[in-house]
């Protein structure tokens, strides 16, 4: 079984499920996790625990891929619980899902971190000095407290985009140049998704200008290049 984490807001994630073999996927999310999810985890034990999804009962071995289109959940989304307990519900259920997606040892897109579902979650300055380090032009930014203010982006003549997932750029491809960032910075973080977008003030001249590992399903390619990564 592949699990596919949203929420409701998302009608993309409906369909990227039904692009799979039926009964193959399922969808989680909050607002419905009452009705969906029900199990026992063996924290000392984890490959013994078993789950049910939508009245079906599976082990977590047999899950064999995690598709995360969320970076957490909301208190909001937990509309059926005592509006007072919304808050410690949201932050336990995050903490929960972010120990059961990464004690998964399955395909995902992409692993949690300690912060977030999916990828990674770095200021700024942080991915600015990983880019550096593989010799990748970056915008240059004014920053307050590690947080980008002002980057002038209104200076560029063209922007671009360039996604990479497994192995394959998806949709149309961007300059040779920028897919060779694109996957030099994916390789580095370690991550089967990655979207990085780009500014070019000078012809030929491509500058990074911000990352997203979140997977962005509401392109088709995208959601065509993710099923055939769990083909």
């Amino acid at each position: 079984m592949i699990l596919v984490i949203s929420n409701i807001a998302n009608d993309a994630a409906q369909t990227l499920v039904d692009m799979f073999p039926p009964g193959l996927a399922a969808l989680i999310t909050a607002s419905e996790f009452n009705h969906i999810f029900k199990g026992g985890i063996y924290v000392n034990d984890f490959p013994t625990s078993k789950i049910t999804i939508n009245n079906v009962a599976v082990s977590v071995s047999e899950i064999s891929g995690v598709i995360t289109t969320i970076s957490n959940f909301y208190p909001q989304e937990f509309y059926y619980i005592d509006t007072d307990d919304r808050e410690y519900v949201s932050a336990e259920m995050n903490a929960f899902f972010i120990y059961f997606l990464a004690e998964l040892s399955c395909k995902k897109i992409n692993p949690p971190s300690a912060k977030t579902f999916a990828g990674t979650v770095m200021y700024h300055t942080e991915w600015v000095k990983i880019a550096e380090t593989l010799n990748i032009p970056v915008w240059p930014i004014h920053t307050i407290n590690a947080k980008a203010v002002n980057n002038e982006l209104s200076q560029a003549d063209s922007f671009y985009s360039c996604t990479v997932i497994g192995e394959l750029i998806t949709g149309e491809k961007p300059a040779e140049e920028i897919c060779r960032y694109t996957r030099s910075l994916q390789q580095k973080l370690e991550l089967p998704y990655l979207s990085c977008y780009f500014a070019e003030r000078t012809a030929g001249e491509y500058y990074l200008t911000d990352i997203q590992s979140i997977p962005d399903i509401s392109i088709a390619a995208n959601r065509e290049a993710i099923v055939n990564y769990f083909s």
